[in-house]
């Protein structure tokens, strides 16, 4: 299990990070090598937008990180032998809420793999911090 600072991934520095949208300090937590899937809840299973990558996932982060958006980690993270699993809550000026359900599996400290998947949240299920 990995603990919530393992090496050099700092799960609470990275909840910060995640939280002042600092796209640099975000990228630090990448292997070079490490892929980023984005699956969107709402399309068929199978439509992804894939990353591969620290090149092109510094691009991703930056686009992400330039929009008016807050956002949140939710809850506690969740860890396993080799993973990391934990709900981000996002809102945009015009009050739509979005959850995304991240996994992060980690290799020697880093992030090699990470899958989120994105939703919009409903009006009825409220959008918990």
């Amino acid at each position: 299990m990995i603990e919530q600072t393992t090496g050099r991934l700092d799960f609470g520095a990275m909840r910060d990070a995640i939280e002042r949208k600092d796209s640099d300090a975000l990228l630090g937590f990448y292997a070079d090598d490490a892929e980023l899937c984005i699956l969107h809840a709402a399309l068929p299973e199978g439509m992804a937008f894939e990353l591969k990558g620290k090149a092109q996932i510094e691009r991703y982060l930056r686009a992400v990180c330039d929009q008016d958006v807050t956002c949140a980690v939710r809850g506690e993270a969740v860890y396993g032998e080799r993973s990391v699993a934990f709900v981000e809550a996002c809102s945009y000026p015009n009050g739509t809420p979005i959850s995304i359900s991240t996994t992060l599996e980690v290799n020697e400290g880093l992030i090699s793999r990470q899958i989120d998947v994105v939703q919009r949240v409903r009006p009825d299920e409220g959008s918990e911090r």
